[in-house]
């Protein structure tokens, strides 16, 4: 925010470089004890020759003039302006001493009453900080509190700077999230969810014209805490609530082309309903964003609005222009660390492939693949205007971007290996400039959850390295899916379908193609998801189809390599799913061929890659076979 002239203020800019790796450790170490002195300061951390830490929703930023505990200018909201010297320390302190919120009262601990709150540090360098006084603040805060526990939800005050009182919320995740979701979300499972928020008088009167900016994290150090994936969606969750319980003027939805779900719309303002029948405003809060946590696939990243493209497991980024454009224009500076956050190169190389073979497929098909809702729009550095869009024009150039993506892939994997995903936006390693953004929608598109299994976790019978976990199911279908094996039991069979395929439905989840346009290999035992029990009979499923990609020459053997680092050669893949298919009466056994019509009994689990000379014969009608794959289920799904 600093670099973007907030304030107006346009400092030179930072230049690590030109501090000393001596002087650096020092601003650490500092930045750690003046942590330690001062826990009311948040987001502590230096950058560079800056520094910033916050009060509350105060932000402020100390820019060093010389050398390190010299003269500093700080900067802070409004017209704050400080020039100070010392250590992080003496810095901060100076600060608080202007702000007119660090009272020193020595001995007033044995004064104070019970409801009065103060925090008492020691810092590890031998200095003593006196206790601060904190006047009380609004009463509801106490009230809340009480209501709060008698929800199971602790709620602490941690401070009370320039008349507004900083909680935190401990928020349990709410069962819907399996360990599954949670891990693919970033959550932990064993750990609440804090929410933390500064307020004042204004927001128990509901005073539209006050922000309330609230903060998530899971874990915290004594410097910072640490980034949460889905921080940025559910801090945008809490503003849009924040908006509607004051009665602030709402925010415009943005117009799309493609028609808005009403179930989803009726879903949403039906929390927002039952949040608001509560008084205050923590509890309220507290109530609307658990309610909202196990449903973030179902609504923009950005924007908060619905998605218009049925939800999958993995939270997206709507296709409304804006959006769009915000997503490859600031990346997860806008989104948070949902994508970014966790990118395993490995991965990415993967649906790099499946793109790939999906732009080689004939015209029709590829109109499919890439249909209007799934098309990608790309903007050029610096411009507004998408440089790739849909229309019959805009798929002749993804056409062309996936086969120049291709061949520089090649290019660079000889000299860099998996490395040339970090090295294709280097000045010069590609012709185009529009194959870094393609990149990364590639990688931000993906709304299923792909990981790579551990060595420890694979299969051997399945006869391949490259097995993955594969979850595309949202928490409800997965609790749907429950609910019918419970009932009726399940089994596992494979899937086979093109490369090409998968970049679909790794989009758009596994679906029942029969008598659509989207089926590809005939229905002949009825329409349904086709499934088998024998990996050579999904793998017909997968031959190539069009015209597949040129062999990479010298392409290199990957088998040995370390798992995350492996790379795939698009023109030799053969690519299969493990599903879990409940048995419900509408499933049909033709022999080795299952048929089942109902697209809520089949969900993805696992996910094989294999070279297509090196498919073996798997027969999963194998008893053993079936508990490994259960057990391995559990284990993922349930931790």
């Amino acid at each position: 925010w600093l670099q973007t002239g907030a304030w107006g203020v346009s400092p030179r800019p930072s230049s690590p470089a030109a501090m000393s790796r001596v002087v650096m450790e020092q601003i650490r170490e500092d930045i750690a004890r003046a942590s330690a002195q001062f826990p009311d300061v948040m987001d502590l951390f230096a950058d560079g020759e800056c520094v910033h830490f916050r009060f509350g929703s105060d932000e402020f930023t100390a820019i060093l003039r010389g050398s390190y505990g010299e003269e500093c200018d700080v900067i802070g909201p409004s017209d704050f302006e400080l020039c100070c010297s010392g250590s992080v320390a003496d810095i901060v302190r100076a600060t608080c001493s202007k702000l007119g919120t660090l009272n020193r009262k020595r001995g007033a601990e044995e004064d104070m009453e019970d409801e009065d709150i103060f925090v008492d540090s020691d810092g590890d360098d031998g200095m003593t900080v006196e206790p601060f006084y904190k006047v009380r603040g609004p009463p509801e805060v106490r009230d809340e509190i009480a209501n709060l526990e008698a929800y199971d939800i602790k709620c602490t005050v941690d401070a009370e700077l320039a008349g507004e009182i900083r909680v935190t919320m401990a928020l349990p995740l709410p069962s819907e999230i399996t360990h599954s979701t949670a891990e693919a979300w970033g959550f932990d499972k064993e750990c609440p969810l804090y929410a933390s928020m500064s307020i004042n008088a204004n927001h128990y009167a509901r005073d539209g014209s006050e922000r309330l900016d609230v903060t998530f994290y899971q874990e915290k150090t004594t410097v910072f805490k640490q980034s949460l994936a889905a921080g940025t969606q559910l801090s945008n969750i809490a503003k849009s609530f924040w908006r509607r319980l004051s009665g602030a003027p709402a925010v415009a939805a943005m117009l799309t082309s493609m028609p808005v779900p009403p179930r989803l719309v009726e879903k949403k303002a039906a929390m927002e309903v039952e949040s608001m029948q509560f008084g205050g405003v923590l509890m309220p809060m507290a109530r609307y964003i658990t309610k909202r946590l196990p449903c973030l696939h179902e609504y923009c990243v950005i924007c908060d609005e619905p998605l218009v493209f049925p939800p999958l497991l993995q939270p997206a980024v709507c296709t409304r222009e804006l959006c769009s454009y915000s997503l490859r224009a600031y990346g997860e500076a806008i989104t948070g660390e949902f994508k970014l956050q966790s990118v395993d190169l490995e991965i990415w190389d993967l649906l790099a492939a499946m793109a790939i073979c999906a732009g080689t497929m004939p015209e029709e098909r590829m109109k499919l693949l890439f249909d209007d809702m799934y098309f990608p729009t790309l903007f050029l550095p610096g411009s507004r205007n998408p440089a790739l869009s849909p229309g019959p024009q805009g798929r002749r150039r993804l056409r062309e971007l996936l086969w120049a993506l291709d061949e520089s892939r090649k290019k660079l994997i000889r000299s860099a290996g998996i490395g040339w995903l970090n090295t294709v936006g280097a000045p010069g390693a590609c012709d185009d400039p529009l194959l870094p953004p393609l990149l990364r929608w590639i990688w931000d598109s993906n709304r299923s959850y792909l990981m790579s299994l551990t060595e420890e976790c694979r299969i051997a019978d399945l006869g391949t390295p490259f097995q993955y976990l594969l979850l595309s199911a949202p928490p409800e279908v997965e609790s749907a899916f429950q609910e019918l094996k419970q009932r009726y039991g399940s089994e596992f069979c494979f899937h086979g379908s093109q490369a090409a395929n998968w970049h679909c439905i790794l989009r758009q989840g596994l679906k029942n193609a029969s008598g659509t346009a989207l089926m590809s290999s005939g229905a002949a035992h009825g329409p349904g998801i086709y499934l088998a029990r024998d990996s050579l009979t999904s793998a017909s499923y997968s031959g190539a189809n069009g015209r597949s990609p040129r062999k990479t020459q010298d392409f290199p053997d990957m088998g040995q390599t370390a798992t995350g680092l492996r790379l795939h050669d698009p023109s030799n893949l053969v690519m299969l799913a493990i599903c879990e298919v409940a048995s419900v009466p509408a499933l049909t056994k033709h022999q080795q061929i299952w048929v089942c019509p109902d697209e809520a009994a089949v969900v993805t689990r696992f996910f094989l890659v294999y070279q297509q000379s090196d498919v073996p014969r798997i027969m999963l009608g194998s008893n053993a076979l079936q508990q490994q794959l259960a057990l391995l289920t559990a284990r993922c799904i349930c931790g």
